[in-house]
């Protein structure tokens, strides 16, 4: 049996504009257990192509003990002081021992405090908004799913999924490649209006024939996860990924 659905329904469609340019967080994963996380952008590197800023914590271990008046051990404290550095789009570059001294400010833009700006325009600093605070802003072409990538249960059918981008950066976003895949079905791209320059604020689609008839389990059920991978010239890659239940139909 053969079904055409679109899968997930479009919401999200209204986004407020973006200005001056796309936040990106800069990334650090510390330690299990880390107290005390500080995660910041203070300034670029000479040629403007890297962020240079704080990535310190601390660790505590051993029993932290309780008594009256506060008495007893308070376990032993690690402190990690550390200078990161990361690309223009928050990844992780590099780290190393000691902590950077922290800068007056630039200027502060609601949630933001920006420590630095280069000529290219970018801006790094701190953002009360971002879990980890640290952040750096550049101007450039990004995407943003519309498409939800909630889990679904599907049943032993052919389907036709469609995914729906929008293109909210400060640049035309290219895109030059769509590439879908699943684990266990076979996904093959049907159709997509994504192939080219989409201008800032316009949307795309993408459009695929998930096929999962030929999938078997003992269980009854199988768990495929379906993706569509995008190259574009945005600098943050985020593809599409959707975990889907199939039910078998030997055992509807």
């Amino acid at each position: 049996m053969k079904t055409s659905i679109s899968l997930m329904a479009f919401c999200l469609s209204v986004f407020a504009p973006l200005a001056g340019a796309y936040e990106y967080p800069l990334q650090f994963t510390p330690n299990p257990g880390y107290r005390g996380l500080v995660v910041a952008g203070y300034k670029f590197s000479p040629d403007g192509t890297q962020v240079i800023g704080d990535c310190s914590y601390y660790t505590v271990s051993g029993n932290s003990g309780s008594g009256k008046g506060g008495g007893g051990s308070h376990g032993s404290i690690k402190i990690y002081s550390q200078t990161c550095t990361w690309d223009l789009h928050g990844n992780l570059l590099g780290m190393v021992s000691g902590a950077p001294a922290v800068p007056l400010p630039k200027s502060i833009n609601g949630t933001q405090v920006i420590f630095a700006t280069n000529a290219n325009g970018d801006s790094t600093g701190i953002d009360s908004a971002l879990p980890n605070k640290g952040f750096v802003s550049t101007p450039g072409s990004h995407y943003t799913w519309l498409t939800p990538m909630v889990n679904a249960v599907l049943q032993q059918y052919e389907y036709t999924l469609v995914a729906t981008l929008k293109s909210d950066g400060d640049a035309p976003l290219n895109i030059t490649e769509v590439v879908p895949s699943a684990t266990l079905a076979t996904a093959t791209l049907k159709s997509t209006t994504c192939i080219g320059e989409i201008e800032v604020g316009k949307t795309c689609s993408i459009s695929v024939t998930y096929d999962p008839t030929k999938v078997t389990s003992s269980l009854g059920l199988a768990f495929d996860t379906f993706r569509i991978d995008v190259t574009s010239d945005a600098g943050e890659g985020h593809d599409f990924v959707q975990l889907i239940t199939i039910i078998l139909a030997s055992k509807l």
